[in-house]
């Protein structure tokens, strides 16, 4: 027997031959031979060896039929097997429990199957008919795999509340069941396609029945209300008038099911809220399609003005769908095609208004992955709540954290930390204004400086393998916990700006750094502080991890930091302090340099 095949395979081995009456199953995921050799195997190998058993049990095959030809197998799964008889033994029933027991997560459970072959599901060779209380059984319950995805569906990719757009009634996900009928999907409907898995079949035909589409727009006056939907009020009014034509254009693409943030989220339910803000982009990015109304644009040409633009809910909603359709004022189409992200001239329309690059709006996937650039696409959004500025972004950067209305500006530092932990790029410790230790906004991360953002958007190692920076930065009570190359420096004070010498007074000639110019607000003297300059993007050293080292005529990122110069001072508390600056600061090498790197907190 080709234990290596299997009917139901994720996997395709090399197969191996056996004597038959040679192989004897013990355990779910093992396989011993008459020599007692342990051969691993695959969960769907074990699953569909049960599939097979299920024959041989039946009394339709016997086994030395299923040992000595393997295309028997095959025909067996093809040909749907008749049930098992009522009275299955218990010996046959356990051991058709382990086959079952260490499934693939796509298979139905050892229960489902169960139940499945006694309810008659599991159907006879070609030819045989299948009884009428099995038939009756099926189209009351539906196929228990197929319904168990539509269940898992329906609870984790559709939000709570969608339009059912035949009646323009507001549904819950718990109605949809109702409405769909999966249960009318029949074994014959998945059998009809031929060559690809059972499972791949369900999910697609799955995808179709709970396809839905959802609306990306900018609020105005007199929209509907969840309370509004709920009683079949407010039919009346421009917010009514946008929602049914919104409703029009999705079934037009197809759908009957429709999703929009006025009238589809219960806000007086915190629970719901939450869900929704957290599910976000999840559901547009499972919608069929996003369609997007640009109420101040009359044609491709004029895009940028729209206050569509300028709203940080409104990145997501353009990053996260698949397929998207954008109307102008008037509801008139902006290109003739059926998804917009198939249309160059709108892709790149799109990106000289947002400066997102075109591949990302096509293909964006979420992660804390180029942070540092993914948070100028937010810089000058605008949002209603402060705290919305965070919340708006974890879907972007795929973090999780808890949402509270009433927190204020506290919610983007939780939102700072969160992505930070999650990071491994030292680009974002990179900004400018805010607090030493966060930022306050994505505002803080824009920089104007060609020389600084050439080095940001770097994030390749040299094909020697060199690196850059610390990327083992953590969260720590103290702050961000960063290890940086510590240059000291002296300052000289004017009314509009500083200037940073590193290196004793008189002694330029041996100073590894230029000098840098720093405008911004009065620091303090020299008299009382320490002054250093900490670079960020230092090259590694090939030999000691613990240095690291600077290239003469190479520029770097850097920070300012200041400690205290008064004798006495406790030398564990009088660590170095990160001074916030208005700009991004980078400086030049002025000779090369290696060094022991500092562990200081932002």
């Amino acid at each position: 027997m080709d234990v290596r095949s299997s009917t139901m395979l994720d996997h395709t081995m090399e197969p191996r031959r056996f004597r038959p009456g040679a192989i004897r199953w013990t355990a779910p995921e093992l396989l011993k031979d008459d020599m007692k050799n342990i051969l691993p195997t695959f969960k769907s190998d074990v699953w569909s060896f049960g599939c097979n058993m299920i024959h041989v049990l039946s009394g339709q095959r016997p086994w030395s039929s299923i040992t000595n030809n393997i295309s028997a197998i095959f025909h067996a799964v093809k040909h749907r097997p008749v049930p098992l008889p009522q009275d299955i033994s218990k010996q046959d029933s356990y051991f058709l429990r382990q086959c079952f027991s260490s499934r693939p997560v796509d298979r139905p459970s050892a229960d489902q199957i169960l139940d499945f072959v006694h309810g008659e599901s599991l159907h006879c060779i070609s030819g045989m008919p299948r009884t009428a209380e099995a038939t009756a059984h099926n189209s009351r319950n539906g196929i228990p795999d197929v319904m168990a995805e539509f269940k898992r569906r329906v609870s984790d990719q559709v939000p709570s509340h969608l339009i059912y757009i035949p009646e323009m009634k507001l549904i819950s996900r718990d109605e949809l069941a109702a409405i769909l009928k999966p249960e009318m999907i029949t074994d014959e409907d998945i059998s009809e396609h031929e060559g690809w898995s059972r499972q791949f079949v369900i999910e697609s035909k799955l995808t179709d029945l709970l396809k839905y589409a959802i609306l990306s727009h900018r609020w105005g006056e007199s929209e509907p209300s969840f309370r509004d939907a709920k009683r079949l009020a407010k039919r009346k009014g421009a917010g009514y008038e946008k929602l049914r034509q919104f409703c029009k254009k999705a079934e037009e693409h197809g759908c009957l099911l429709a999703w929009s943030d006025t009238c589809c989220i219960n806000k007086e339910s915190s629970s719901e809220l939450d869900e929704a803000i957290r599910s976000m982009y999840r559901w547009y990015r499972n919608a069929y399609i996003c369609i997007v109304y640009l109420a101040q644009t009359q044609s491709l040409e004029t895009p940028g003005s729209d206050e569509w633009f300028l709203r940080v809910w409104t990145l997501q909603e353009l990053l996260a769908p698949l397929r998207m359709k954008f109307y102008s004022d008037g509801w008139a189409p902006l290109t003739q095609n059926e998804n917009d992200k198939d249309d160059a001239a709108l892709v790149f329309t799109l990106s000289r208004v947002t400066k997102i690059p075109p591949n990302d709006l096509c293909n964006f996937r979420p992660g804390p992955n180029r942070a540092w650039e993914k948070m100028t696409w937010a810089t000058g959004r605008k949002t209603t709540r402060i705290e919305d500025i965070a919340y708006s972004l974890i879907g972007v950067f795929d973090i999780s954290m808890t949402i509270a209305y009433g927190e204020g500006d506290r919610a983007f530092k939780r939102f700072m930390a969160e992505l930070i932990q999650n990071c491994k790029e030292w680009q974002i410790l990179v900004w400018a204004g805010g607090l030493p230790g966060c930022p306050t906004d994505p505002g803080c991360y824009y920089a104007t400086d060609e020389a600084a953002l050439e080095m940001i958007k770097n994030l390749q190692i040299s094909w020697w393998g060199e690196g850059c920076g610390d990327c083992d930065f953590s969260i720590t009570k103290r702050g961000v916990q960063v290890r940086l190359l510590m240059v000291p420096a002296s300052i000289d004070q004017s009314l509009e700006e500083s200037t940073f010498l590193c290196g004793p007074a008189g002694q330029l000639e041996a100073s590894p750094l230029d000098k840098l110019v720093v405008r911004s607000h009065f620091f303090p003297p020299a008299s009382t502080t320490e002054w250093a300059i900490g670079i960020v993007n230092y090259h590694d050293h090939p030999s000691n991890a613990d240095k690291g080292k600077l290239k003469r005529g190479q520029r770097y990122i850097c920070f300012l930091f200041t400690r205290s110069r008064r004798p006495g001072v406790d030398t564990v508390r009088n660590y170095w302090r990160r001074k916030v600056t208005e700009e991004i600061m980078t400086v030049s090498c002025a000779n090369d340099l290696e060094q022991i790197l500092e562990t200081v907190w932002l």
